[in-house]
């Protein structure tokens, strides 16, 4: 399948969790929502990874296994679900969108990446952006979309992190068995939150419940699986290119499936992040 289809059905998938987790909460728990899919992403990944020959890790990667899962599993599972059961599927959608950005500073930061001003810059103004979303201005903790949002920032920055800290091992461990792993060491972790709210919860579960299956299925194992597979054939910059269309897939769903009206504030700060985003990590073209 060519790299760009691939990349566009990623998309897909992940407007597809911001608008199939919003309509889900409305009855399921949060935490028993994260628990479902952590727990179901990781006996589809060591399915899949098993069918492709290898499940097992060195035992050196452990640790490092174990750091990424709490960075990229479990800090970002469960405050990107608690923190879209607290503000619109939009601003959850948009602020994740600035993950690239993170992405960019930490790499910078950690000399990862050389410095460059023109990087610095798309940061500088992505940031400002997110700022103004998430309501900076007007700090309350009793709003419950400034806490939703804000819960979605810190799991934009973790996961930043998380694709910072899991490059090493990725370079070492086949795609699949590493994201196996990473899910299943996040279990214990989200154990603890995850099966009270499933226990109260389980016993009211309805037919129309059973989209938890294919939220798990379309929004976590095919996103991970197809995603994983494009960016071995397609540049960074052009993987980061089609991150941009979150925003506006889920703007589109959430007007037809939520009933969801952007206003002013979020539309001029979408468009400032994806300026940011556009200045930290898009190339410019190579001339001769």
């Amino acid at each position: 399948m060519n790299p760009h289809v691939e990349l566009v059905i990623v998309q897909l998938c992940f407007t597809a969790l911001a608008l199939g987790a919003k309509l889900a909460l409305a009855r399921v728990p949060p935490n028993a929502l994260v628990l479902a899919r952590v727990v179901g992403g990781a006996i589809a990944f060591f399915a899949i990874a098993r069918a492709w020959g290898r499940v097992r890790v060195a035992r050196r990667d452990v640790p490092a296994i174990v750091g990424c899962a709490v960075l990229g599993v479990v800090i970002n599972q469960v405050l990107f679900i608690n923190g879209l059961a607290r503000t619109t599927a939009v601003n959850a959608t948009v602020i994740g969108a600035t993950i690239p950005v993170f992405v960019a500073a930490l790499a910078m930061a950690t000399g990862r990446e050389p410095f460059r001003g023109r990087r610095v810059a798309g940061v500088a103004v992505a940031f400002a952006g997110t700022l103004a979303l998430v309501g900076a201005d007007r700090f309350d903790l009793t709003d419950a979309h400034v806490v939703g949002n804000l819960m979605v920032l810190v799991n934009a920055m973790s996961y930043a992190a998380f694709l910072v800290y899991v490059r090493p091992l990725a370079l070492r461990v086949p795609a699949m068995t590493l994201v196996a792993a990473l899910f299943a060491a996040a279990i214990p972790f989200v154990l603890p939150l995850g099966v009270a709210e499933w226990t109260a919860f389980a016993p009211a579960m309805t037919g129309r419940d059973g989209a938890l299956v294919l939220l798990v299925v379309a929004a976590t194992v095919l996103a991970y699986a197809v995603n994983q597979h494009a960016i071995g054939r397609a540049d960074a910059s052009v993987v980061a290119l089609y991150i941009y269309l979150q925003p506006i897939l889920t703007a589109l769903g959430a007007v037809v499936l939520l009933g969801e009206r952007p206003g002013l504030r979020t539309a001029v700060s979408a468009a400032v992040i994806l300026v940011g985003l556009a200045i930290a990590t898009l190339r410019r073209p190579v001339t001769t």
